[in-house]
Formats: structure tokens, sequence, C-alpha cells
């Protein structure tokens, strides 16, 4: 279950692509859809109008920007305080300073730490074909789940880069990684994802 925060972080990009993996399009809604330089008084109704929409399961309203307009602040205060059911919300911003004390006391505060050294994915997904797909899966043959799971994110990430995908296709990515924290085996489920990029690059 996910608990309401703040993170404090400018990697709006990794952050987006973490939660779709872990999360899954369907849990998620950005407002806006893009990164703005200041998150303004329509978004805050924006955000309201999305609460009030009901769902049967969680839904995570995730506001990013680089700065927070005090009057779009204010306006959310009580949203915050009082969510409606299954809405969770997530505001990721560069500094805690930029919000107001009345907002940050509604919201566990989380500094998003210096990310470790990334792991490398080895595979050049633009061109990508059976010989290199065959040798991708011997060489990841053995890894453990830990590793398993930061490689399908990885391959998530990479992927996003070079074609868009819809909330299927990303679902696709997140049951991949659920599956990998079960101690799946790591060919099928590499071979499973690559094989449908190969599909999919071939169209």
């Amino acid at each position: 279950m996910f608990i309401s925060r703040i993170l404090i972080s400018d990697d709006f990009e990794g952050i987006r692509e973490e939660l779709l993996m872990q999360f899954g399009a369907n849990a998620l809604r950005f407002i806006p859809k893009s990164v703005p330089n200041e998150f303004l008084l329509e978004d805050a109704r924006a955000v309201e109008k999305e609460s009030y929409i009901a769902e049967s399961s969680e839904k995570i309203i995730v506001l990013m920007a680089h700065s927070f307009r005090h009057e779009a602040q204010n306006f959310l205060l009580k949203l915050l305080e009082e969510p409606p059911k299954n809405i969770k919300f997530l505001i990721v911003v560069p500094s805690k300073n930029l919000l107001l004390p009345t907002i940050k006391s509604r919201l566990i505060c989380e500094k998003r730490k210096k990310k470790k050294e990334e792991v490398q994915l080895n595979l050049e997904l633009e061109k990508l074909d059976l010989k290199a797909l065959y040798e991708f899966l011997k060489e990841n043959e053995n890894l453990d789940k830990n590793a398993l799971s930061e490689l399908i994110i990885k391959l998530g990430k990479e992927s996003l880069k070079i074609r868009d995908f819809d909330a299927k296709e990303l679902e696709f990515f997140y049951e991949a990684y659920e599956l990998s924290k079960l101690n799946s085996k790591a060919q099928i489920l590499l071979a499973t994802l690559l094989l449908n990029l190969y599909e999919k690059k071939a169209k």
C-alpha cells in the first residue's frame, strides 16, 4: 500500500519511469501530464476533479513541478488532509523550501537518495535481433531476484526512450517486475519482454 508523501528530487523522468514500473499505468495519474515550471491553481483544480472520480482500487495522483504557486498549495490543503477513498498523493519537488509549512505538515517528506550506480543493459534495443536477444538471455540467466528486478526497470526505461507504449503495454513491464520479486526465472521474464519488443520493432 502506498503512503501519500512529498518526495524531494529533480529527477522527474526517472521517478515517473519507476512509478510506472512499480505500480502500473492504471494506478497512476500525472497532473499535469508534463512537468511544468510552476504548478498553478488550475492544476490544483484538476487534481481535485481527478480525486473525486470514484475508484475501486488505489489510485496515486502524482504532482510534479519545479515550483508550486502558493494559491495552488492552499487550494490542496483540505484535499491532502481528507483525501477521498482509495486516493493517494505524491508531490515531487526539487526542494522542500518550495512548499508551504501547512503542506509539509500534512505529508511525510522523503529526500531521494543519490542514485546508486545504475545497472547496465548492454543491449542495443534499436538494433535488437534474435542473435543479440539469445546472447543477452544466456548472459543473464542466473540473476538473483534483486538484480533481475533492477534489470527489468532498466529495460523498461530504455524501451520508453525508443518508442511509446500504451497503458496495456506498460502493464506488461509492471507484471514482469512483480514476478521478478517472486523468484520467477530470469530467462523466462526477460525472453517474454524482449520478444515482445522484437515483434513490435518488426512491425
